[in-house]
């Protein structure tokens, strides 16, 4: 066995026949030995008796979802390359020569991209065109630093035993996200090719496709699947504006007032300071989630940086900076309680000691950062190492 054509299918009666005569124009033209594999998931009309009356292998996936549907039918393929797309009619199957030849050309991935290789009118809906597909494939191709232009294009092949090393386990439409993100972070062998996108052939039929609900998952997944992008460098971003602020107040507030023709007064500086709560809050969470994808997707990072260095930062480290900051602390705070002692806690002179407020707040979130990534990762290495 050569190749399985595989086609998730849920109630396309309308269509399913054109999708499989298609596939087996193909089959037959170029003389390949290949399955047509439907991953039925739960339909209720005529589509599987009319797949099996066309002589296709049917499977039942009780779990629904579109991801969860091609999951399994890749799982039961019978052969090393894996075709799928949708069988509503909007990708041509006789026309899929150019996927298989790369994948026997060693590629592990094989992506169409319709806007290169022309939308039928109607085929598309417009906030889909103009707007969900440009926007989240942009998003996709910056944050995964992937060359795709065409994020979500429903046509597409691979190599079995790449998918299967992948661990991909999203149910729903975010699968098609999923599968990209986590084929750049292991470096798959991929190539895009222009595909037509044609209008389906199911009729009245309404669209598996919701707009906003559909476009809301694919989103937060390519967001939290790239943290580092997402989160990590903006609360850096956080903490260099609140560091540099507070810098500029400390040793040359005349400079900063003028620089900005704004006169700040020193509890701007304890204001400002919410941003090194909110930078350090999204870089520990960068940290975790990015901790959680590397577990889950059995992924290894040789690169050194920062967000690296971070991630692998040993706990005992991250406990040991926490008691210098602890005694940092102290050694601000004690003078500032001598004094208010010593006028018997009823008259504390701010201006005395601007610096050690300014420099103490500016610390304390670092105080809870560390405290926090040493559990994390602690219960990383308690855990996740194996």
């Amino acid at each position: 066995m050569k190749l399985t054509i595989l086609m998730p299918c849920l109630n396309e009666q309308k269509s399913i026949s054109h999708a499989i005569k298609a596939a087996k124009i193909f089959l037959k033209k170029e003389k390949i030995h290949g399955e047509i594999l439907i991953a039925d998931n739960g339909s209720v009309d005529n589509s599987v008796k009319i797949a099996k009356s066309l002589g296709c292998r049917v499977i039942h996936i009780k779990e629904r979802g579109y991801g969860a549907a091609l999951i399994g039918g890749i799982k039961n393929a019978k052969s090393e390359y894996v075709i799928f797309a949708d069988c509503d009619g909007s990708y041509d199957f006789s026309k899929i020569k150019i996927f298989y030849n790369h994948l026997k050309n060693n590629y592990d991935f094989v992506i169409g991209n319709r806007f290169s290789g022309g939308i039928e009118k109607g085929a598309m809906p417009f906030l889909h065109k103009y707007l969900g597909n440009p926007v989240l494939s942009f998003l996709g191709k910056v944050f995964f630093n992937i060359k795709i232009n065409d994020f979500h294009c429903g046509l597409r092949a691979l190599k079995k035993s790449f998918f299967l090393k992948l661990g991909i386990h999203c149910k729903g439409m975010e699968f098609a996200s999923e599968l990209v993100a986590v084929a750049s972070y292991n470096n798959a062998n991929f190539i895009e090719v222009p595909i037509k996108l044609h209008k389906d052939k199911r009729g009245g039929d309404s669209s598996h496709l919701r707009t906003w609900s559909d476009g809301w998952r694919h989103l937060k997944l390519i967001l939290c699947l790239a943290p580092k992008l997402s989160l990590f460098y903006p609360g850096l971003m956080f903490l260099m504006i609140t560091g540099i602020f507070q810098g500029f107040y400390l040793f040359n507030p005349n400079y900063l007032n003028k620089l900005l023709n704004i006169n700040f007064s020193f509890f701007s500086t304890l204001y400002i300071n919410f941003f090194n709560w909110l930078g350090l809050g999204m870089i520990l969470v960068a940290l975790m989630s990015f901790k959680k994808i590397i577990y889950q997707y059995k992924l290894k990072f040789q690169k050194k940086s920062l967000f690296n260095i971070l991630c692998n930062f040993k706990s005992d480290s991250c406990f040991q900076i926490f008691g210098l900051i602890c005694l940092y602390e102290f050694y601000l705070f004690i003078p500032m309680f001598l004094f208010w002692k010593k006028n018997l806690f009823q008259f504390f002179d701010i201006n005395l000691f601007k610096q050690n407020i300014i420099v103490a707040n500016y610390f304390l979130p670092f105080l809870f950062f560390f405290f926090l990534l040493g559990f994390v990762n602690y219960l990383s290495e308690l855990y996740e190492k194996k």
